[in-house]
């Protein structure tokens, strides 16, 4: 079963330069997955009841352009099955003329909220229809490296995490490390698109706890972010325009 959600694009998510933001359009797309769980009974809001929650591991965007505000777009979602404890799900974004302007692929694990550790996704899931479709060029996304001890890493914000950044998990909203990333550009490179956003989700970041967000500048023009908290690494990411 594919989800659809037609959707005009309100100013509040978009930039000064009236652009959907790239973290406005992460919790588009979220928008859209919780909707399609919904459906089958096992949204956010109801998996919070068997204190469960839907936690990303891993997304890839593809965008090739970021809608204005006001402007119609339709975003539409499925499942691509399971693989152990991950389950997959894409995303595509078209505009009025049918055409994909994001395409994403992500990964999702269900963790247990009290005892803080994933969960078998077993006959949570039973009954959710799969389609083998992809919306970007990856069937699986692998992991991403860091380099360590390179020339040229900087630590290049210092942030204390706020209430408004947390989810209803009560860990840092997926969508506040990406605003962290593109707050954090070289002066020199724009927020426009195209450009692949890569980023894998590690660990939580909790209420109490500061970040330091570490940039690093490829030979090719690739930019890596690491994002550090008090205890670990929460995320890593990568840029490419």
């Amino acid at each position: 079963m594919y989800y659809t959600l037609p959707y005009t694009i309100p100013n509040f998510i978009c930039d000064n330069h009236d652009t959907l933001t790239a973290w406005g359009c992460a919790r588009l797309l979220q928008q859209a997955a919780d909707n399609h769980t919904k459906l089958f009974g096992i949204g956010f809001q109801q998996l919070q009841q068997q204190h469960k929650a839907w936690v990303l591991c891993r997304t890839y965007y593809d965008v090739r352009r970021l809608p204005v505000d006001y402007e119609e777009v339709t975003v539409r979602t499925w499942s691509r099955g399971t693989d152990g404890l991950y389950a997959w799900r894409d995303f595509e974004m078209t505009d009025k003329e049918g055409t994909v302007i994001v395409a994403g692929t992500t990964s999702w694990v269900i963790i247990d909220t009290n005892a803080r550790h994933v969960v078998r996704l077993g006959s949570i899931i039973q009954g959710f229809e799969h389609h083998p479709d992809k919306a970007t060029s990856l069937d699986r996304l692998g992991r991403i490296r860091f380099p360590k001890g390179e020339e040229g890493e900087l630590v290049v914000e210092h942030q204390q995490v706020k209430h408004s950044m947390l989810d209803h998990t009560q860990h840092v909203n997926n969508a506040e490390y990406i605003k962290w990333v593109f707050d954090n550009l070289p002066e020199d490179m724009t927020t426009e698109a195209p450009f692949i956003l890569d980023v894998e989700y590690l660990q939580e970041t909790r209420p109490d706890e500061s970040v330091d967000i570490h940039r690093l500048a490829l030979p090719d023009g690739t930019l890596m972010f690491k994002i550090t908290n008090n205890r670990t690494t929460a995320v890593v990411a990568t840029l490419k325009k």
